[in-house]
């Protein structure tokens, strides 16, 4: 069952049993003369009203986004919201001066309700009924997103308890002849229902305030911090290369709507934008179900400080490579920075010397480093010769390999070849669960399995699927 079909069905449900509860309750009310029974039935009768204003709310949102409306429908729920909130507040306008006026009247009649059975019946009857159709409406708004439901759900569950304080109220008015005529005890349960009724009123002037906030900040756009705040640790976890300049999120019904300000690097692709841009959208839709997206990538043409960045920067211009790069405040306040340095395989050190020593000092000087350690390393990013031929079965046995070492079973198996130079690249399928330092190592290892047991195929190299 769709979600709009679930949404009219549960609307539905609520107009028929408000239909049947406001009629029982006015029959009731009447037979009794009970103010808190009528200011029930009163209040049934306008759930009927606000239930029935749901189903056309709800048929409308489900409507898709046209020409005239082009963030969809799903406003029409939260107007309707506030109209139920309204209705409400007349509700308990008309209860609290009723009552206000039983309470100060001088004809005893004012305060005298009749005992019935029917009476218990209807308002056991409405808080069964309430508790089952809240809890139903509930689940249903909550899986749907929808304020129309959630406004009803909340009505219900508020009658809950006004429907409680009206038992009370018939309860003490019903055992008022047990008292002493002109005793405080006898005072108050004659009073019984009239206080009763005032409860419901109060508590249907907490649903007003309630109800009413939450529709007029949703008709107003009023910033959602909580889903802002889910996008933003969303980038950051996901995609923290590229910053979040600005974020603003609105609801229209029951879907959101997202703008964003990212950063990207200047000399960025137009393609490769886009490319960034579908895999946000995709995060944010992802975060907030069914949210749609609106990117706007601004060029970041600040280079960032940080001391990772300056050493790399320094190498450049150095021609060195750099790996391995270490950062250490020690206890006794020197900040020491340790370097792999690449240089070609076949150099002397005597014809690097310098440009060592003056990568060691720029380093120094720009990062205030009270000790710079260096160590050198042979470039190994060539590619070794390799004289035999591979064998027929060359694939399966990497597969096998790959296998037994428990890693996914590969995607692609290719090997390169320039002369006698080869390299065999090796796709598996991704393992997003895996840190970056975990993913290094897996793949360090199965390289290394794969280069000690078939020596002679050439270099590997396995690389998790684009």
């Amino acid at each position: 069952m769709d979600t709009d079909t679930r949404k009219k069905l549960a609307a539905w449900s609520s107009v028929i049993w408000s239909a049947a509860l406001a009629a029982t309750k006015l029959i009731v009310g009447v037979m009794t003369g009970s103010l808190g029974i009528l200011s029930e039935a009163l209040h049934s009768a306008l759930d009927l009203v606000a239930a029935g204003g749901t189903v056309y709310a709800v048929r409308i949102s489900s409507r898709p986004a046209d020409e005239d409306h082009p963030y969809g429908h799903g406003k029409v729920e939260n107007l309707m919201a506030l109209g139920e909130t309204l209705l409400l507040l007349a509700t308990a306008v008309w209860v609290i001066v009723e009552a206000v006026e039983r309470l100060l009247s001088n004809d005893p009649a004012a305060l005298h309700v009749t005992f019935s059975y029917w009476a218990f019946a209807v308002i056991i009857l409405s808080i069964l009924v309430d508790i089952n159709r809240a809890r139903m409406l509930k689940q249903v708004a909550r899986e749907t997103r929808s304020a129309a439901l959630e406004a009803d759900a909340a009505h219900f569950t508020t009658d809950i308890w006004s429907s409680g304080a009206v038992l009370l109220g018939i309860t003490g008015a019903a055992v008022a002849g047990m008292t002493v005529e002109g005793s405080w005890l006898h005072w108050l349960l004659m009073r019984a229902d009239v206080f009763a009724s005032l409860v419901v009123a109060f508590l249907i002037l907490h649903v007003c305030k309630e109800l009413g906030t939450q529709s007029i900040n949703n008709l107003m756009d009023k910033a959602n911090g909580e889903a802002a705040a889910q996008i933003r640790q969303a980038m950051v976890d996901r995609m923290p290369t590229y910053p979040v300049s600005k974020l603003r999120v609105r609801e229209s019904g029951a879907r959101y709507y997202v703008e964003m300000e990212v950063q990207v690097p200047h000399n960025l692709h137009v393609d490769t934008a886009h490319e960034i841009a579908d895999a946000i959208e995709e995060l944010v839709s992802d975060t907030l179900e069914g949210a749609e997206a609106f990117i706007h990538m601004t060029p970041a043409t600040e280079l960032p400080e940080t001391p990772e960045f300056i050493i790399r920067r320094l190498a450049l211009s150095h021609r060195f490579g750099v790996h391995g790069l270490l950062l250490l405040h020690s206890d006794n306040g020197h900040f020491i920075v340790a370097v792999d340095l690449e240089l070609p395989p076949g150099a002397t050190l005597e014809s690097w010397q310098v440009p060592i020593e003056a990568f060691r000092k720029e380093v120094q000087r720009n990062l205030k480093a009270d000790v710079v350690a260096l160590h050198v390393e042979p470039d190994l990013r060539r590619l070794p010769s390799f004289e035999t031929e591979l064998p027929a079965d060359w694939e399966e046995q990497v597969r096998t390999i790959l296998i037994r070492r428990g890693a996914p079973l590969p995607t692609n198996i290719t090997c390169y070849r320039k002369g006698a130079e080869r390299l065999c690249l090796i796709s598996i399928p991704k393992e997003s669960s895996l840190t970056v330092e975990e993913s290094h190592t897996r793949l360090t290892k199965l390289n290394k399995k794969l280069t000690e047991k078939l020596p002679s195929f050439g270099r590997f190299m396995v690389t998790y699927e684009e």
